[in-house]
């Protein structure tokens, strides 16, 4: 039976961090540490991802402030993708940073809640953080080297094997006329040989 569930996000990372003892105590903090394997999600920009199998750490400190829970740290992750000129696999280790403040809902305005993250229940979720500090930091057009030449248009090859490596083009405007010129020239030519061999065979 095929599975159309929808494949899990970067809230199901499991970078959810218990803050019951940092709430309402201003001034308290705590240092967290979590490595995680990374699933199905998919983690990154549209050009990198972190590959399954491939491990997030997320190093924060969370402290208590007036307004909610602050999370200020850094997440690394490694990334792989393909060149955006000539599609060779590429890689790139990322260290980003992340800084958020989880508001207490009772200290966020109603016109205000589509502009901040507020604390849900005693968690903070790291989660989404961390994916979208490794969107930004990863390339958007990675390439596998910076003097990449691509690929062939018309035929795919890689330029850098080739670099005078050429296609004769013909502008399709004058296609049609090429091909009908192409036919003439076949008809004379058969012409041609039809008239030679009448010619022989009146010799003969």
């Amino acid at each position: 039976m095929k599975n159309n569930a929808p494949a899990p996000g970067p809230d199901d990372l499991g970078l959810r961090f218990d803050v019951v003892d940092l709430i309402g105590r201003v001034g308290s903090h705590r240092h967290v540490e979590q490595s995680v394997v990374v699933g199905e999600q998919r983690i990154g920009n549209l050009a990198m991802t972190v590959p399954a199998g491939e491990s997030i750490e997320v190093e924060a400190e969370l402290e208590s402030v007036v307004e909610g829970i602050y999370a200020g740290g850094t997440v690394r992750a490694h990334l792989t993708g393909e060149c955006s000129r000539c599609l060779d696999p590429v890689e790139q280790d990322v260290i980003a940073r992340i800084d958020e403040l989880f508001s207490y809902p009772e200290k966020v305005k109603k016109d205000e809640e589509d502009d901040v993250v507020m604390l849900s229940g005693d968690e903070v979720d790291l989660g989404v953080l961390a994916h979208d500090a490794l969107a930004l930091e990863a390339e958007d057009r990675p390439l596998c080297s910076p003097d990449c030449m691509g690929l062939c248009p018309q035929c795919g090859k890689h330029l850098e094997e080739d670099p005078d490596h050429s296609h004769d083009l013909i502008d399709t405007r004058w296609a049609a006329l090429t091909a009908l010129l192409g036919e003439d020239a076949t008809d004379e030519q058969t012409g041609t040989d039809a008239a030679s061999t009448g010619e022989q065979a009146e010799r003969d």
